[in-house]
């Protein structure tokens, strides 16, 4: 008869092994170039961030462990963080002999010279500053000098005793350069109010305007989708800004800034879209149409989100430009046709810096209906934990 939860003593290697085995953990390599060998690498679970001021890593080896005497020897270390597809990678490194965990890797050298393995997700050059008794294992510490992302891909994760990755159902975007920070920080402070339109079994994108482009900062994918289901994720994707696209982020911008948009567009299509513009304020959000111009967009958002890279800018706006919004009237007739909504979340100076856009919904026209009062609703909510009141002028 096995033990009651409560009795199983915390002393048992194998129990406490499987306890532990619940939480799930990165996978990471830690390399060095020592000074009259090959290039040594170590995989670990453990490694962690420990203080931003110093910058401070570590990482908790073995005592018994075979590699670690030599990366404890070596001046300089690399931490490596594995993409889900180097599991390979993972496994050859773990069970190579000493001298051949690198043979067939392909990498580059650190600043420090330390190996940076091709295709990692990030990399940490760091200089041990500390190692610290703790049981059966060290603490091992490291000051960061550099680091760098290297790839957008998933991280790969060790789980129950077994390799794998994550099926996000909430993504955000990451922006190495920063220049995301701020509707990065806005989709943090609205992701809980927008997550009600995913449990509502709608698929929502979050965008923000950044420069020229309208740029995928979130993404939320109902939980009942199973993973076929749910499309690829566009997060991060930047997305042409250009006239004849949806204008949601200019209907409420300052009259210059009007003016200098709906002058981009030819002479004869200039006051369609004052009145597009017109439209969008006085109904509160924006509405997309289905046509030959949505269906080849959606094919391309499909490409791209499966492959970022592979549709070029000019495709993409010549698509943005063939796109059907803001119709003069929304009959039954009309709304049968709609594919997309999108509701603006303001700022507390009153600008649109978020667009949330629901789509994914059936074409009927009380689903639609539904629909807009969904996203209306909680961008509405969501301008409000921003500080500002929806605006409807």
């Amino acid at each position: 008869m096995s033990l009651p939860t409560a009795e199983r003593p915390a002393g048992d290697p194998a129990w406490f092994r499987h306890v532990l085995g619940q939480y799930p953990t990165g996978v990471c390599v830690i390399t060095a170039q020592p000074e009259d060998g090959p290039p040594i690498g170590m995989v670990v679970g453990s490694f962690s961030s420990v203080s931003l001021h110093p910058p401070l890593v570590g990482f908790y080896p073995s005592v018994t462990s075979e590699t670690w005497p030599h990366l404890r020897a070596a001046g300089n270390w690399c931490v490596n963080i594995l993409a889900a597809h180097q599991s390979d990678v993972c496994r050859r490194i773990a069970t190579a002999p000493l001298a051949e965990r690198f043979d067939g890797v392909p990498w580059r050298p650190a600043p420090s010279g330390a190996p940076i393995i091709e295709g990692a997700v990030a990399w940490i050059d760091c200089v041990p500053v500390a190692v610290h008794d703790a049981g059966d294992h060290k603490i091992a510490l490291a000051e960061v000098r550099h680091l760098d992302t290297a790839s957008s891909e998933l991280p790969l994760l060790f789980f129950r005793s077994g390799y794998g990755s994550f099926a996000p159902l909430t993504l955000t975007a990451y922006d190495p350069e920063m220049r995301l920070t701020r509707p990065l920080r806005h989709f943090e402070l609205i992701r809980a109010i927008a997550q009600e339109l995913p449990d509502q079994g709608l698929r929502c994108l979050v965008t923000a305007p950044v420069s020229e482009s309208v740029v995928v900062v979130g993404q939320l994918d109902p939980p009942s989708a199973s993973a076929s289901d749910r499309p690829t994720t566009l997060v991060g994707q930047r997305l042409p800004f250009r006239p004849h696209g949806p204008s949601i982020f200019e209907a409420w911008a300052p009259p210059a800034e009007q003016a200098a948009w709906v002058a981009k567009f030819t002479p004869d299509s200039q006051e369609p879209e004052i009145q597009a513009l017109a439209r969008i304020r006085e109904r509160g959000f924006s509405i997309g149409l289905g046509s030959e111009g949505h269906r080849r967009f959606a094919a391309a958002l499909e490409r791209l989100a499966a492959e970022p890279g592979t549709v070029p800018n000019e495709e993409l706006d010549a698509l943005v430009a063939s796109l059907d919004y803001e119709p003069a009237e929304l009959t039954d007739e009309v709304l049968a046709q709609a594919r997309v909504v999108s509701a603006p979340v303001f700022d507390d100076g009153g600008q649109p810096v978020l667009a949330l856009t629901v789509f994914g919904f059936k074409a009927r026209p009380d689903v639609v209906r539904a629909a807009i009062d969904a996203v209306t609703v909680c961008a509405a909510k969501a301008t409000r934990s921003l500080g500002q009141a929806p605006r409807r002028d």
